[in-house]
């Protein structure tokens, strides 16, 4: 069977017929157009990921602006596979007695529960390394601090130029 996409605003609910559930050819091309999205939610995660590397390696600002990009799309598109859902979700319950609907969408919604953990647990390992290389670098810069001064030099906002540049910017005026 060909799998033709649902036009968004459709596939959001804006276009229900009435309050008929939807058929099961009609449910599963959702299903699958709402599977395919959150396919593009882990491409964007690894998209996100190897960003996160190369600011820890080099930051720029072209690399700044090419993460807000991604993070932006990625919000729209979690935004999108949510409402699609949570219509699904109402098509099911409009029809208590198919069990079908609800595994379905069940199942997608353990999919996206862990697309979502995983993009969360990507923003919380970026945020603990770069916190550690700033750590690393106040060290390089002040030898001599204690660690609460290194902790709160990593929990700073250094911008964009970074620890090094400030440091050298004070140093010479």
């Amino acid at each position: 069977m060909p799998h033709t996409d649902v036009p968004l605003q459709q596939a959001y609910g804006q276009e229900q017929h009435g309050t008929k559930p939807l058929s099961r050819e009609e449910y599963l091309q959702r299903i699958e157009g709402t599977k395919q999205r959150i396919g593009q939610l882990t491409s964007d995660i690894q998209s996100i990921a190897t960003i996160h590397q190369r600011m820890l390696s080099s930051p720029d600002n072209r690399s700044s602006s090419e993460l807000e990009s991604v993070v932006t799309q990625t919000q729209i598109r979690n935004t999108q596979i949510k409402d699609e859902i949570k219509f699904l979700e109402k098509d099911a319950a409009r029809d208590p007695n198919n069990s079908f609907k609800k595994n379905q969408v069940n199942t997608l919604k353990n999919t996206f529960k862990k697309q979502l953990e995983d993009f969360q647990a990507e923003e919380a390992d970026y945020s603990k390394r770069y916190r550690e290389a700033i750590g690393r670098q106040y060290r390089i810069i002040n030898p001599e601090a204690t660690d609460a001064e290194v902790n709160e030099a990593a929990n700073a906002d250094w911008g964009e130029e970074g620890i090094f540049t400030q440091a050298v910017s004070i140093s010479y005026p």
